[in-house]
């Protein structure tokens, strides 16, 4: 649950208010119940390490749904959702500085971790992601959503799931070891 809690209160607010209003005239009928909407805009957010952009894909991506829904149809994909912010993320992102690459360090994954992160901040687990390479910031984001399975995420991130399994735990072990230089385990008490 640690990516839940990590992401915990992000896009709420934004969804209740885009199905309050029915914003584009008409409802938009997704196989994905509510709590997935929180989740595809916590997702964007943590693609993109900015809410304003990532409350512009979200909504972009949830007009063209609803133009779609009512053109054509709904595809009849479990994930489209995602997989259309994901590329909508990407583009995004495309336009903005570009960091350079360079060797993170790397620490194994503690049993303190999860109280690591309890004490981040949203923004900062979002930033962090957002950072990462591609496929390896896709992959993160998915994981640290803690919503999808390995399959799904390999799926949705197009990867061979020898890959992912290899991107996650290099990504784990970089967050990790920028946990312990930005919160140190607090000694047992």
């Amino acid at each position: 649950m640690v990516g839940k809690e990590a992401t915990k209160g992000l896009g709420n607010t934004l969804v209740d208010e885009i199905e309050a209003r029915n914003v584009w005239g008409f409802k938009i009928s997704v196989s994905a119940p509510k709590q997935n909407l929180a989740q595809l805009y916590r997702f964007c957010f943590l693609m993109l390490g900015d809410s304003g952009k990532a409350q512009e894909v979200f909504q972009r991506t949830l007009h063209e749904a609803a133009r779609r829904a009512a053109r054509e149809g709904l595809p009849n994909e479990r994930f489209w959702l995602f997989r259309d912010a994901r590329w909508r993320c990407l583009e995004a992102s495309e336009t903005d500085l570009q960091a350079e690459p360079l060797e993170i360090e790397e620490q194994e994954i503690t049993a303190g971790t999860a109280s690591q992160i309890e004490r981040l901040e949203p923004i900062q687990l979002a930033i962090w992601i957002s950072a990462a390479p591609e496929p390896q910031r896709t992959a993160l984001a998915f994981f640290y959503l803690d919503e999808f399975d390995h399959r799904e995420i390999a799926d949705l991130a197009e990867l061979k799931l020898s890959e992912l399994s290899r991107l996650l735990a290099v990504g784990r072990r970089q967050f990790q070891a920028w946990l312990g230089a930005t919160f140190p385990e607090r000694p047992p008490v």
